[in-house]
């Protein structure tokens, strides 16, 4: 995890902090983000950098997986917790491989860590 819910020091500025609207969490080239719980498709959007945001529906929460290089699901699929949903994008110049996972009810951002599975 190198940025967590809510605010917290910058890393590499003392005296400045900021206001984490997710988890993102560094992982391994080539990983599959996975659903957290059962849930649909609810949209997949596209940055101008081609880097693409899962949105599943899980009753009046929201799950949102940013930063994902290839997609496996589609608008309207129904999803099951753990199911992968697509390849998490690895930065060329950096070589990191990170996830931003947020984490809303119904319009409230929360803070997604305890909803996150530990192995």
């Amino acid at each position: 995890m190198v940025r967590r819910f809510g605010t917290q020091p910058h890393p590499s500025f003392p005296g400045i902090t900021v206001n984490g609207t997710g988890l993102h969490i560094v992982t391994k080239q080539g990983i599959k983000a996975q659903s957290i719980f059962n849930g649909r498709v609810l949209n997949i959007l596209v940055s101008a950098e081609g880097r693409k945001n899962v949105l599943i529906q899980h009753g009046n929460y929201i799950s949102s997986y940013n930063n994902l290089e290839k997609v496996t699901v589609k608008k309207g699929d129904v999803v099951i917790t753990g199911q992968a949903i697509g390849q998490v994008f690895t930065d060329k110049v950096s070589k990191k491989t990170k996830l931003v996972f947020v984490l809303f009810k119904n319009t409230t951002r929360l803070n997604p860590s305890s909803w996150i599975l530990r192995r």
